[in-house]
Formats: structure tokens, C-alpha cells, sequence
């Protein structure tokens, strides 16, 4: 009947849908569709368990999800459970639901979302797409909303519908035509059936609770008899293991007053030899008690003399003690006034030697205060004239780095810039030639001042590079600055040269053809699509004099809006801090990049300073950072 009156209410709401000559369904009317099914459907499993029931629209567009949302706060209940209606735009992000609903105009493919729904009770309500390959497809035939329906994939997924329901999907232009000849002929027959089946049982219910009732009848009585027969064995068997029991007690009483009577006997023999025994003994210990009452007078005497010369001995023995302790005290009071008197006149003359000291030492000490008040006002002075300069180097470097506002308004970017002193050895330059856009992170030898005049060397290199040679090919690039740093900085290959120069990023974005070309010295560039990051490594030699001086690689990656790139000198992973004060480390860095991706740009560059600055703590910044950030 559930069935039944499924067939007919999706006939009766799709019909005026029906009768309008129409290219695609309305959102009014997939929304019905969905609804209606879903309350048709049974679901294997923990059905029954679950709070609420899911509907997940896979899509980039939220037109038909608030449109769906809108129809399920109506209806408010499926199957008993709460709706809730889902929008997520990746297969990726799907999470356990009862339905999902994918068009075939958003361009996701069947096989996705099938690998993504796994082993899960879920339906795949479909639109456009070919028949089979999901479990619910809708269709326009003719101008008029229908369906498909691919029974084998829904049962293979614990699903299960009515073979009414199934007898509605069309796979022809006929079998629609022929649906509406046979719908209502069958509705009628299903019903008289249906009403005959009543009756049928209404009998049956009358004839079962009237066999019901006779056999609870009978049951009572047996249960009666039951427990009387049972009372009777009972009493029975107590009667029989009462008197088995008082019989052998009986005997058990007897036989033990027999063996008491024998070892009473027995006692009364033994107490007569026994005071034989004793008479003798009572003579013994009379004659025993005699000796010893002599022997204790004895005793007592000798002890009163001992007691005399033990007195005596002791008096003896304190005046001997008395006279030798007099002796040594004497003997003591003389040596301490003899030593006392030393150590007085030693004393004496060490505080006299001591005074003269601290006499020259006190004038030596205020010539020294007065030539460290004068070093150390010399200093400040120096200090300030040197913080000053550094300062306003850092005026001139600031100057010197290209604006941000260079980057594309086609773009969102970020740039971290955190220099560990003043002034600072990485810089960045960006610019935009044509329809390309040139995007560089460098980190020169050293940091600091020495840093600072590198990387002001290194833009300005740059500018002739780029803005006036016109090379724009990262390669090239880097090839180009690594002759005029040589050249510039006269370096020579030779072992004892000092071997300053940069490590860098450089990275074109063409967005004519969607294209990135990028090519590194030592710095890789980490690019991020769907949740995945891909590193690509750099040359191993840096712009500068070394012993390896190949030219430049450059690598192509074909590049989709959403993309985001990350190019970034090694100050941010080598940072020490943390609760084991250990290095930050470029895995970590890659975890916390995953981690912000569903954070805009700008967030993303104010979130990793603040990740930077609480694992540093209150370690000191061990090198010059900057980190650049771009979505495509």
C-alpha cells in the first residue's frame, strides 16, 4: 500500500509539471522529485539509528540547494527523521548522507562520485547523465520531467524500492508513452486485491484470537497440575533424607561414646602412676630447695664485699681523672694566649699591608671610572650615529623593493617580510610584464648591513634584467643575474674566494595560456591544487661563483583557477623554538600551508606570522624571513 500510494502521488505532482512542453526541469520541480522519492526508499543498515536525514547537493552553484533547502523546511520530516539538505562542491569533501545529487552540466563524472560514496547505504539521484551508469537519473522525454532507474546499482548499494516504482522509470520514448494506458487499470486491480486481503484477514485475526484465547485456557490448568505434582515430590524427598539423616547420626553418637568410654579408662590408669610419680618428685624438690638457700647465703655475703673494694676502686679512680683533666686545661689556657698573640701581631701587619693596597687600588679605580664613563658616552654616541644609519638604510631599501601594488588585481597575493635585523638580506621583486607576471623571492649571503647591499645589488640587477633587457623566461633570468653578480662582485674561481651571492625563486604566470614557468637556485616552489602539494626542487648552485655553473632549468606547470603557489627564502624553516627549541623544519611547513588553504590570502600571510612568532617565543629570530603567497 506504502507503494501504491507512491505511484500515485508522484503522478499526481508530476502531471501538471507534465503539461507544460519544457527543455530542462525547474528547480521547483527537481526539488519535489528528490523529496518524494526519498521518502520511498528503504535503507539497509543503521537506518534506524541515525538523527537526521541527509540530502548533499554536489555543486559549485547554491541556486538549486536554496531551493531545496527551502522545500525540505517545509516538508521538515523523512521517513520520521529531520531533513537536512547539504551543498559541497568537490567529490573530495563528501561525508556519509542517504542522498546525493549530482548534473551532468557541473561536469563531475559518475565514477567519482561512486568511489567517494565507497560501500555507504547512499542513493545517487543523477540529472543528464547516460542511462545505467547511476541509480536514479532524471530526464526531460518530449518536454516532460522523468526518470531512469538502475535497480542492480541500488540493490548492490543496500537500497531497495517497490517493483511499481521501478515500472515508472522509462528508457524509451514508447515506455513513457505506454506508462499513463496501464497506470490506472493496475491502480484499480491493486486496490480491489488490496481490499479483498483485508476481509481475508479480518477473518483469520477473529479465528486466531479465538485459538488464542482456548490455548491460554488449557495452559493455566497444566500449570496448575504441574505445580501440585511437583509440591508432592517435593515433601517426599525431604521425608526420606530426614530420617536417612537422623539414622546416621544415630549411629555416629554411639560409636563415639564407645571411644570415650576407652579413653576415660585409660586416663584413670596413667593418673595413678602418674601420683606415685609425683610423691617421689615433691621429696626431690624439698631436698633441691635445702642446697640452693644455702648456696644464695653465700652468695649474698661474697656480693657485700665486692661492693666495699668496688667503692673504694671508684674513688681512686675520680682523683686520678680530676688531676689529669686540671693538667690539660692548663696546659690549653697556655698554648690559646700564646697563639692568640701570634695571630694578633700577624694580623696587624697584614691590615696595614692591606690598607696601603686598597689606598692605590681606590685611586687606580676612579682613574678607570672616569675613562669608562668617557668610553661608554663615546659609544652611545657611535651607537646612535650607527643606528641612524641603519635606519635610514632601511629607508633606502624599503625605496628600492618593488611596490606590492605591482602585482595583477587578477590575483590575491601575500608577503611576509620579516627582516632579523634592521635591515634585511632576503628581498622580493614583483612586476607585471605584458601578460605575464614575474614574481621573486631571493635570500642573499649574510643578513644585516652586508645582506642589505646584496639585495639592494640584486634588485637593481633585476630591473636591468627585466624591465630593460625584456627577459622575461626564468631560466634566463637567473642565468643573466648570475653573469653581473660574477662580474659585479669580481668573484674568481678560486678556493679561497668568498663565494657571495643569492639563493632564489623566480616564477612567471602567463595568463594567456594558464601556464606557470619557474626555475630556482636552491629555493624550491611548493604549488597546491585540491588539497595537494606539489614540490618542485631547485638547481643545486646558487646566482653567484660556484663550482657548479650549469645553466638554469625551467620547469611548466599548467595552472587552474584556485591554484596557489608559495615561493619563500630558509629563514622560516630554520627558525629555532618550540618546547624542544628544535629547527621549524619544511615538513611543518608544508602542514600548516594545507592547513590555511580554506583561508584568503591576505589571512594566510597574517596566520603564518603568527604561527612564526609563537613557536619563536622568546628565542631570538636566527635569520631574514619572507614568504610569498599567490592564488591563481
Amino acid at each position: 500500500m506504502k507503494y501504491n500510494y507512491f505511484v500515485i502521488l508522484l503522478i499526481f505532482c508530476t502531471f501538471p509539471l507534465m503539461s507544460q512542453e519544457q527543455e530542462v526541469i525547474d528547480d521547483n520541480t527537481r526539488a519535489t522529485l528528490i523529496l518524494d522519492i526519498a521518502r520511498y526508499v528503504e535503507f539497509e543498515g543503521a537506518f534506524d539509528d541515525l538523527k537526521t536525514f541527509s540530502i548533499t547537493v554536489l555543486d559549485n552553484d547554491d541556486d538549486f540547494y536554496w531551493d531545496l533547502e527551502r522545500m525540505a523546511g517545509e516538508r521538515k520530516f523523512i521517513q520520521g527523521k529531520p531533513i537536512q539538505v547539504y551543498l559541497v562542491p568537490r567529490t573530495s569533501m563528501l561525508s556519509e548522507t542517504q542522498i546525493i545529487y549530482v548534473n551532468s552540466k557541473d561536469g563531475y563524472t559518475i565514477k567519482d562520485v561512486l568511489d567517494a560514496i565507497g560501500d555507504e547505504t547512499t542513493l545517487l539521484v543523477t540529472e543528464g547523465y547516460p542511462f545505467k551508469e547511476s541509480m536514479i537519473n532524471f530526464l526531460v522525454v518530449d518536454g516532460k520531467p522523468r526518470f531512469e532507474a538502475n535497480e542492480e546499482l541500488m540493490i548492490e548499494h543496500g537500497l531497495h524500492v517497490d517493483e511499481l516504482f521501478l515500472a515508472q522509470a522509462v528508457k524509451t520514448r514508447e515506455d513513457w508513452e505506454k506508462l499513463y494506458e496501464v497506470t490506472d487499470v493496475e491502480l484499480q486491480e491493486e486496490k480491489e486485491v488490496t481490499r479483498q486481503q483485508r476481509v481475508m484477514i479480518a477473518r483469520q485475526d477473529s479465528m486466531i484470537e479465538a485459538q488464542i484465547a482456548r490455548l491460554r485456557a488449557l495452559g493455566v490448568e497444566i500449570r496448575e497440575k504441574e505445580n501440585e505434582l511437583e509440591e508432592k515430590i517435593y515433601i517426599l524427598q525431604n521425608t526420606e533424607e530426614e530420617l536417612d539423616k537422623k539414622t546416621l547420626e544415630i549411629v555416629r553418637q554411639e560409636e563415639e561414646m564407645r571411644m570415650q568410654r576407652q579413653v576415660i579408662a585409660k586416663q584413670q590408669e596413667e593418673m595413678g602412676q602418674q601420683g606415685a610419680i609425683l610423691e617421689q618428685q615433691k621429696k626431690d624438690i624439698s631436698q633441691r630447695e635445702a642446697l640452693i638457700a644455702a648456696r644464695d647465703q653465700e652468695i649474698r655475703e661474697n656480693e657485700e664485699r665486692i661492693a666495699l673494694q668496688l667503692e673504694a676502686i671508684q674513688k681512686q679512680k675520680l682523683v686520678i681523672i680530676g688531676a689529669v683533666i686540671a693538667l690539660i686545661l692548663l696546659m690549653g689556657l697556655a698554648y690559646f694566649i700564646y697563639v692568640n698573640y701570634r695571630n694578633k701581631k700577624r694580623a696587624n701587619q697584614l691590615l696595614e699591608e692591606k690598607n696601603r693596597k686598597i689606598t692605590a687600588q681606590r685611586d687606580e679605580i676612579e682613574k678607570q671610572k672616569e675613562i669608562a664613563e668617557m668610553q661608554r658616552d663615546q659609544i652611545a654616541y657611535q651607537k646612535k650615529h650607527i643606528t641612524d644609519s641603519i635606519h635610514y638604510a632601511q629607508k633606502i631599501q624599503r625605496a628600492i623593493l618593488p611596490s606590492l601594488e605591482l602585482f595583477s588585481d587578477e590575483i590575491e597575493h601575500f608577503v611576509l617580510y620579516k627582516p632579523r635585523d634592521i635591515v634585511s638580506g632576503d628581498f622580493y621583486w614583483v612586476d607585471k610584464v605584458g601578460n605575464k607576471q614575474v614574481i621573486i623571492a631571493a635570500d642573499c649571503t649574510g643578513h644585516g648591513v652586508p645582506g642589505a647591499f646584496m639585495s639592494m645589488l640584486g634588485v637593481s640587477l633585476l630591473n636591468e634584467i627585466i624591465l630593460n633587457r625584456a627577459i622575461t623566461t626564468p631560466h634566463e633570468i637567473l642565468n643573466n643575474l648570475r653573469s653581473m653578480v660574477i662580474e659585479s662582485l669580481n668573484q674568481k674561481r678560486t678556493a679561497s674566494e668568498v663565494k657571495d651571492g643569492m639563493d632564489m625563486t623566480v616564477a612567471v604566470l602567463d595568463f594567456e595560456n594558464d601556464k606557470l614557468y619557474f626555475a630556482g637556485a636552491n629555493n624550491p616552489l611548493y604549488h597546491i591544487r585540491d588539497g595537494e602539494l606539489t614540490q618542485y626542487k631547485a638547481d643545486k648552485m646558487p646566482v653567484a661563483i660556484h663550482e657548479r655553473m650549469e645553466e638554469f632549468r625551467v620547469e611548466t606547470i599548467d595552472m587552474k583557477r584556485g591554484d596557489t603557489i608559495y615561493t619563500f627564502s630558509d629563514g622560516y624553516v630554520d627558525q629555532f623554538g618550540g618546547p624542544n627549541q628544535k629547527k621549524f623544519l619544511s615538513k611543518n611547513f608544508r602542514k600548516v600551508l594545507l592547513e590555511i588553504q580554506h583561508l584568503d590570502m591576505i589571512e594566510q600571510g597574517a596566520k603564518l606570522d603568527e604561527i612564526f612568532e609563537e613557536y619563536k617565543a622568546e628565542v631570538e629570530q636566527v635569520d631574514d624571513v619572507v614568504v610569498i603567497g599567490v592564488k591563481y
